[in-house]
């Protein structure tokens, strides 16, 4: 298994959000201020990806409270455990030699992002959104607000349905909307929180050249503001006998060939 695509389970069914209080100035700002509430939260998660004729199902169950505490164990496609104690992150995959490990402080921003984003929501995008001018769009059929943000490499579309809630994400090549790069659709909508919808089915589709990819998220078993043990966010039980290192290096190039 590459580096590459161990990164990308790595960064994949994390649920972890710490929003830093934010003037809710444009759409996305204020979509993302609206899971403040979310306190705890604990689901499954089943996402199935297909791209370049090649289908892998991530299974992760999820729990998560504030500050900065989660525990994520994965059973498909590889098994790993991931706990976040509120101060260092910790991860390990079955099969590896070493475990990775870094203060949470020290993490870098895509991974930290990840940490942050909230299961079974659009947090991913909205946070490549924050601090971005926003323009305001004509109505469509089903979303009659929406907004544009001309985002690094892409220029992003919010839609509302008539409820307010965030139902659908456009990606375009400009402003002019011509070419679309990616949607996602969001349905089957809970109120986890006042004002704090959890979409528990995602549909994507994003387009790189000639490859696209697909993916169906699907949210279950879900439940917010409840107690959690305060044991799942303690690392050592859940990596007994597991050496870590700061960097992902250290532990693929001391097994390379």
């Amino acid at each position: 298994m590459t580096l590459e695509f161990r990164m990308i389970l790595i960064l994949t069914g994390l649920a972890m959000v710490v929003v830093p209080p934010l003037q809710a100035a444009t759409l996305a700002e204020r979509l993302l201020a609206s899971y403040d509430s979310v306190r705890t939260l604990t689901c499954e998660i089943r996402r199935d990806t297909e791209a370049g004729g090649r289908r892998v199902r991530f299974l992760s169950r999820i729990a998560y409270a504030r500050p900065d505490q989660l525990n994520v164990e994965n059973v498909e496609p590889l098994a790993r455990r991931i706990v976040a104690d509120g101060t260092n992150f910790f991860s390990y995959a079955a099969g590896d030699a070493k475990g990775f490990s870094r203060p949470i402080a020290r993490l870098e921003q895509p991974m930290l992002d990840s940490l942050r984003k909230l299961p079974g929501t659009a947090m991913e995008h909205l946070f490549q959104l924050r601090g971005v001018a926003e323009t305001n769009l004509p109505g469509a059929t089903g979303y009659p607000i929406r907004r544009g943000y001309a985002a690094p490499k892409v220029f992003a579309v919010l839609n509302l349905d008539p409820q307010d809630r965030l139902a659908r994400i456009e990606f375009f090549t400009s402003s002019t909307c011509q070419t679309t790069v990616g949607q996602y659709d969001y349905s089957d909508f809970i109120e986890a929180a006042p004002g704090a919808w959890i979409p528990r089915l995602h549909k994507g589709m994003f387009s790189l050249g000639n490859l696209t990819s697909r993916e169906t998220l699907r949210v279950t078993a879900l439940t917010v503001n409840q107690p959690i043990p305060p044991g799942m966010f303690v690392a050592a039980p859940f990596f007994r006998r597991v050496e870590f290192v700061s960097t992902f290096d250290a532990i693929y190039d001391a097994v390379a060939p």
